[in-house]
């Protein structure tokens, strides 16, 4: 179970483990998340774990509820050569969205990002019509750099991709207008 203060906070992110692929895989099979990651193939467990096992520059965290109940995921590839960060993020159970759990988990990835792993920049795409993600994106500081025009084809159709970056000291800047997180 997450770690709780008096305060009722708890730690969002946990540690992924291979117990968490089976629910992995159920939520990367959605159309749901298929469709607001471009996702158009299906993931087997087989297939999810020798991606993780290969993708070592890749840091994953399980989201978790208060109760402990992994919900979704956070995946932060690293290029250290740019401190860089490439990062995505989905809670995958359905009935777990709405309640906040994204914002807390993007929140805490960034003071990994930046106050442990030493990044300089994390950077994220979205889809154009995935105005939810863009909004909690916003929210967090995060600056639309631009669109990336027919950057993705899927069954036959281009699509466009809208990329978005923040800068260390901006996460810091906000941090310390809104105060310890």
């Amino acid at each position: 179970m997450p770690e709780s203060s008096e305060r009722g906070a708890f730690e969002v992110l946990a540690t992924y483990q291979t117990s968490h692929d089976r629910k992995t895989v159920e939520w990367l099979n959605s159309a749901d998340i298929q469709a607001s990651f471009g996702l158009r193939r299906t993931v087997t467990e087989a297939s999810h774990r020798s991606w993780v096992d290969a993708n070592g520059d890749t840091l994953i965290w399980a989201i978790v509820d208060p109760t402990g109940r992994h919900v979704g995921n956070v995946l932060l590839k690293l290029t250290q050569r740019h401190r860089s960060g490439y990062f995505q993020i989905y809670i995958g159970e359905p009935i777990a969205r709405g309640q906040g759990l994204g914002d807390r988990a993007l929140s805490a990835t960034l003071t990994k990002a930046f106050d442990e792993l030493g990044l300089h920049r994390v950077w994220l795409h979205t889809l154009p019509d995935n105005v939810a993600a863009a909004a909690l994106y916003r929210k967090h500081g995060f600056v639309f750099e631009g669109t990336e025009r027919d950057a993705l084809l899927w069954n036959g159709t281009f699509t466009s991709q809208h990329r978005w970056s923040i800068l260390e000291h901006e996460w810091m800047a906000r941090r310390g207008k809104e105060g310890a997180r």
